[in-house]
């Protein structure tokens, strides 16, 4: 089957978008579920990012050990990381009310975006730094593979924020997220299952980032911009954060057709591009935003559903 209708555009759209989805799955288990807001969303997807850009290409590998190993290792720092970040920042804001939690995380994403300009030696700095391709597979089969990759690692994810809505353990971040005094009374452990929660998806957020310095090939600070944290978050918001397919739904509604339908398949100038259409987007996504939340406040899919949280008797 001829694949020609997939233009290399089209392919990094989707590629985009299927990252975004990932995000917005790990904000709906901090924000959606646990309570805890997250702003650095981006913070966290740029140290993955740059830890994956810095081990590839500035560490001096073995030759013998050509370029498929590097990389496996450097996805695996990019993830290791960041989960180590967000141990720390998770530490760091533990004590501080919600708005205090957005304001320090959206400090932490701050703060890696001026280190991204100022460490020249390790990251490029504004110029940035190109990543290395360790397959081969040409143009569009290289792009091809990474959207495959991204697609594979976020239908894990949601895979598992099923999971965790029929658990235990969801039943816990649940009763965190909503009255985390009472849950604490009971001897549940919150303050660790709120930390370990924020590690886990700060690597996952590592992750994506690092997958898109590789479909990207280059890094640079213009890709960590606070609209990577817009798009998981209005995205989340707007298809309900206390639902499972909430960010998947959301998401599509806002950065898959805009991103897609309206940037590929309507008739726009050509000059649009690279100033208009930026600032379109945000503007169209706030716009979204305000429309559901006067119409549905909990998004389009609404409030959780409880019967949905316990497994039934008798059922495996």
């Amino acid at each position: 089957m001829s694949l020609d209708w997939l233009s290399a555009y089209l392919i990094y759209a989707l590629f985009t978008v299927v990252g975004i989805i990932g995000l917005a799955q790990l904000l709906h288990l901090q924000m959606g579920l646990a309570g805890i807001g997250n702003f650095g969303i981006v913070g966290f997807y740029a140290v993955g990012m740059y830890v994956f850009g810095v081990v590839q290409v500035r560490v001096p590998w073995p030759e013998a050990w050509g370029l498929v190993w590097p990389f496996l290792l450097s996805l695996l720092a990019a993830a290791l990381v960041s989960y180590v970040a967000g141990l720390l920042v998770g530490w760091l804001i533990s004590d501080l009310e919600g708005d205090g939690v957005l304001v320090g995380t959206l400090g932490f994403a701050t703060i890696i975006y001026s280190l991204s300009l100022s460490e020249k030696r390790w990251t490029g700095g504004a110029e940035g730094m190109a990543i290395r391709e360790p397959f081969g597979l040409g143009s569009k089969g290289t792009s091809l593979l990474w959207l495959g990759v991204i697609a594979v690692v976020v239908a894990v994810m949601i895979f598992y924020v099923a999971r965790v809505h029929r658990s235990p353990y969801g039943r816990l971040l649940i009763a965190t997220g909503q009255n985390e005094p009472l849950a604490r009374s009971l001897g549940k452990p919150t303050f660790r299952t709120k930390l370990m929660l924020f590690a886990m998806g700060s690597a996952g957020m590592g992750l994506v980032g690092a997958l898109y310095a590789v479909m990207n090939h280059f890094i640079r600070p213009t890709e960590i911009g606070i609209e990577v944290t817009l798009a998981a978050m209005v995205g989340l918001v707007l298809g309900g954060s206390a639902r499972v397919w909430g960010a998947v739904v959301g998401v599509l509604l806002t950065a898959g057709l805009f991103d897609i339908v309206v940037q590929i398949y309507l008739p726009l100038p050509a000059s649009w591009y690279k100033e208009t259409m930026p600032i379109v987007r945000e503007i169209a996504f706030g716009a979204m935003l305000i429309a559901v939340l006067l119409v549905r406040p909990l998004g389009v899919l609404g409030d959780m559903r409880r019967d949905k949280t316990v497994r039934r008797p008798g059922r495996g």
